[in-house]
């Protein structure tokens, strides 16, 4: 079976299950993860020419869970003055609209680029997703709206979500009173992520930080994602590197380096291998995660060829999670042992 057909017969299988009966609590709540969001730039050029859909398109069906996540890696604002850096991103909040079509229902905040038309750009930022369905984690108009944990109930099963970021501008971290993002202070999250596991069942934390382009996590990835996990994280997400990292199993507890990009365009060829991770959670906890490989192909994801997909495994793989626990993660469409 090709990969295009197969991740189609995967598609349907997933909304079949998610067509369950409500008189029944199903067996597992599916979470998509995937990479970076942006919206303006050449995927706010596809929405601007073919309409909101447009960028999603091939891969909103393989997307479809009950919670839907990413990274939304931009200020959305017309206003503000840049933040002196070399890249600086904003988008329309019309282009919101895009992320709606997709089936999105949570992102992360707490990040390097919403901060990119200063403080104006980020308050713009949090009146724009108010006022659409989306919640949203790692950003407030306070340290502690940017630390509030958002819990989703599904299937009886109350899944918590926090977001932290170790990147800069300084002036972008939320503090007493002044609007910002969550900084990862390592003398003070491990106790904003202890307390927030005793109010939800299960706890997903997103990271972001690392170097960009790096095969590897560098040493803060490693050293946040442990101390989360032993403080009480469950499911680790990272983002930051643009680039499709390692899966490590932690004291059982799954954490995905870096999810690489999604909706975003950059000029290194190594970003269009990406993942979008099916995470299976259960009353036990993450029971399992299947990764369906994609190619971020300019701004309108695809379905990854079989090239890609090997690609996606060897990255996943680099600290042989995927070898080490074949039942529980699989990169589907790869066979990891075709090419021996």
């Amino acid at each position: 079976m090709g990969v295009l057909a197969f991740l189609a017969t995967l598609a349907v299988g997933a909304v079949c299950a998610q067509e369950t009966s409500s008189s029944t609590v199903p067996s597992q709540v599916v979470l998509s993860a995937v990479g970076d969001i942006r919206l303006d730039g050449p995927v706010g050029q596809i929405i601007a020419r073919d309409g909101m859909r447009a960028p999603s398109a091939a891969i909103k069906d393989l997307l479809a869970a009950d919670i839907v996540f990413g990274n939304l890696e931009t200020s959305v604002t017309a206003r503000g003055t840049k933040t002196p850096k070399t890249w600086n991103f904003r988008t329309p909040a019309k282009n919101l609209k895009a992320v709606e079509e997709a089936g999105f229902t949570l992102l992360n905040i707490a990040n390097n680029h919403v901060w990119d038309y200063g403080e104006v750009g980020f308050r713009d930022t949090l009146a724009a997703l108010r006022k659409t369905d989306f919640l949203y984690i790692g950003g407030g108009k306070d340290l502690a709206e940017a630390q509030k944990l958002r819990v989703i109930e599904k299937g009886g099963i109350r899944i918590g979500f926090l977001g932290f970021t170790s990147t800069f501008p300084k002036e972008a971290w939320a503090k007493k009173g002044k609007p910002g993002v969550n900084y990862s202070d390592f003398d003070k999250f491990p106790a904003v992520i202890a307390a927030a596991k005793r109010d939800c069942d299960l706890l997903v934390v997103s990271f972001h930080g690392g170097t960009e382009l790096a095969e590897e996590p560098n040493d803060i990835q490693k050293d946040f994602a442990h101390l989360a996990v032993t403080s009480g994280a469950d499911l680790v997400l990272g983002h930051h590197p643009h680039v499709l990292q390692a899966l490590e199993v932690y004291k059982d507890k799954p954490i995905l380096y870096s999810l690489g990009n999604f909706l975003f365009v950059s000029p290194a060829p190594e970003t269009r291998t990406t993942v979008i991770a099916k995470v299976k959670i259960t009353t036990s906890g993450v029971s399992g995660i299947d990764f369906l490989p994609v190619d971020t192909n300019w701004g309108r994801p695809a379905p990854a060829s079989p090239e890609g997909a090997k690609a996606a495994f060897d990255a996943l793989n680099r600290l042989n999670s995927l070898t080490q626990y074949p039942e529980r993660f699989k990169v589907l469409s790869y066979n990891a042992t075709q090419n021996q």
